[in-house]
């Protein structure tokens, strides 16, 4: 499998930089537990022994409660829409040898509750499988495999079974994301040669480029009323947060591009973003202002935070 785009977008775009305050202590740099789902965020840092663990965080940057634990890289976390349980990928499983290619890591989807209970793998598969993403109705999870040679979106029921192809493209199709009402998904493809989004019909019919840009547009994530996509670009020099009207209209820049932004998620209500700056998680008002810092870390990595429903 190639490596996915948004990981490597997000990685070199956004958590570039040093960041969970060192006076902290625990895995995900601070020992406090919340109970509260209000205005809670789920993110990915590697504060514990440098490897991607999954924590939760509340958005004024308190309350961080460790969720996965594993010895290997666990990204992607992907709410369930009941703000219960998490979707996530991680490279914890293994591909047997074969011939002569030897054994090695792949990505696999796992489903964890929202109070670090319960994690198990949902498909058993020696392919790679990776960005789950969780329909609005929550039965189904959309996801990129790249089981049949090349990266593509499918799309499964939530317990891991009635897989059905979306994509079917010689150019990588990845990071699904579900408009709010459940008939659209927007994806990221390079089959013109760049990373660009697409939109199309749950089903995978009528695909449209709506970024059409020579730019690396990446990680599309839709405003709660389905009117507007938030998305991270280089177009403006280091990657930035831009949002546009979901028919890739009204293209607008909501962040500075001075040190890279990516990774952007819309609150519940659609009045903030946050997203992933420098090594550090940052809030801001859906038309761009009042921008605030959550997390104040040094020498880790805080990046691909999600919002709890």
């Amino acid at each position: 499998m190639r490596r996915p785009l948004a990981v490597l977008a997000a990685l070199l775009g956004a958590a570039c930089g040093l960041n969970v305050d060192q006076a902290n202590s625990g895995p995900c740099g601070e020992q406090a537990r919340t109970a509260s789902g209000a205005a809670q965020l789920a993110f990915v840092t590697d504060a514990r022994s440098g490897q991607f663990d999954i924590c939760l965080i509340r958005a004024d940057g308190t309350g961080v409660t460790p969720l996965t634990t594993s010895l290997f890289d666990d990204t992607w976390p992907s709410w369930s829409p009941d703000g219960m349980k998490l979707a996530f990928m991680t490279h914890r499983n293994l591909i047997p040898a074969h011939d002569t290619v030897p054994d090695r890591l792949k990505w696999a989807i796992y489903v964890i509750n929202a109070d670090g209970t319960g994690e198990a793998p949902l498909l058993a598969d020696t392919t790679n499988e990776a960005q789950p993403a969780w329909s609005p109705d929550g039965t189904k999870i959309a996801f990129v495999s790249d089981r049949d040679g090349n990266n593509e979106v499918y799309v499964m029921d939530r317990a891991g079974a009635n897989l059905r192809r979306l994509t079917n493209d010689p150019g990588a199709d990845e990071q699904a994301a579900w408009s709010p009402d459940g008939t659209k998904i927007a994806f990221v493809s390079d089959r013109t040669g760049n990373p660009e989004i697409f939109v199309m019909d749950s089903g995978g019919a009528g695909a449209v480029n709506v970024t059409n840009n020579s730019a690396v547009d990446v990680l599309p994530a839709w405003s709660p009323d389905g009117s507007r996509i938030a998305f991270q670009s280089n177009r403006a020099g280091n990657f930035a947060i831009f949002v546009m009207n979901a028919d890739g209209s009204s293209v607008q820049q909501l962040t500075s591009a001075r040190v890279g932004e990516g990774a952007p998620a819309w609150s519940p209500n659609g009045t903030r973003l946050v997203f992933d700056s420098d090594g550090e998680l940052w809030v801001v008002q859906a038309d761009g202002s009042g921008a605030t810092q959550v997390t104040r870390s040094k020498f880790v990595h805080d990046f691909q935070a999600r919002w709890r429903p």
